[in-house]
């Protein structure tokens, strides 16, 4: 299919370059000084337990950065450039496009994360032989985490049809990720306990931590293919007013 020939190039111009192996090695540098080395509330091993919620709590602040500035070129460049039109002249659909492009991004995110394994096997080594890990727990967090990158990807291929100025797009990816993540921190002046709890719904960061607790919410599974179809769908369907 044509999206899994674009997901391809995607991966292997990210791989072909030194930026694609800084940008995963940044990743897991800054994620081991925080939660291995480093004295901060982040540390696994000052937190007094077998879980790596200290990574998890990390990891989301990381990405907001991080996966706009690996996905922001996407359009972004072509836009600029102008290979834009030629995109356009082939017999390929802006879903297709877009899909491509979000399946290669997330094949990267999920190539950055994989490594992270190993902070599991090591508190798994250190842990006492009485303490108990739980698993399902560190599973179900791990499949947050691919959903919240599932979402920053969706976010900053919208953000990156916006302009042909990468900068401007990465700022707008930033600014929609960071919000729709601490959106609750944004309005925690509200009294309503209802419209609170509303806001907090739309949050991000409301369903990512829930599946933290080690159960698979329909609800909040829901809540990621919503979020990842309305951006998906607004790139495609910004990307059609472009072509007219």
């Amino acid at each position: 299919m044509k999206m899994w020939i674009i997901a391809k190039k995607e991966i292997n111009d990210f791989f072909s370059s030194w930026v694609g192996y800084t940008i995963i090695t940044f990743f897991l540098t800054t994620t081991t000084l925080f939660t291995w080395i480093l004295d901060n509330q982040f540390n696994l091993l000052n937190a007094g337990f077998a879980d790596l919620n200290t990574f998890f709590s990390l990891s989301p602040i990381i990405l907001i950065f991080l996966l706009p500035a690996i996905c922001i070129k996407s359009f972004s460049n072509e836009l600029k450039t102008g290979t834009i039109e030629i995109l356009f002249s082939k017999p390929i659909q802006n879903i297709e496009l877009v899909l491509g492009k979000f399946i290669g991004y997330f094949i990267i995110s999920i190539f950055n994360i994989i490594p992270t394994v190993i902070y599991f096997i090591g508190i798994y080594s250190l842990k006492d032989d009485t303490a108990l890990i739980d698993i399902g727990s560190t599973i179900t967090s791990y499949i947050g985490l691919l959903l919240l990158s599932c979402s920053f990807i969706s976010i900053s291929i919208f953000s990156s049809v916006l302009s042909n100025n990468q900068i401007v797009s990465f700022i707008i990816s930033i600014f929609i990720c960071f919000f729709l993540f601490f959106i609750n921190e944004f309005f925690d002046f509200i009294n309503d306990p209802k419209v609170y709890d509303m806001i907090n719904y739309i949050g991000i960061k409301e369903h990512y931590f829930s599946l933290n607790q080690g159960i698979i919410s329909i609800k909040d599974i829901s809540y990621f293919f919503a979020l990842n179809y309305l951006f998906i769908h607004l790139s495609i369907i910004y990307l059609n007013k472009i072509k007219k």
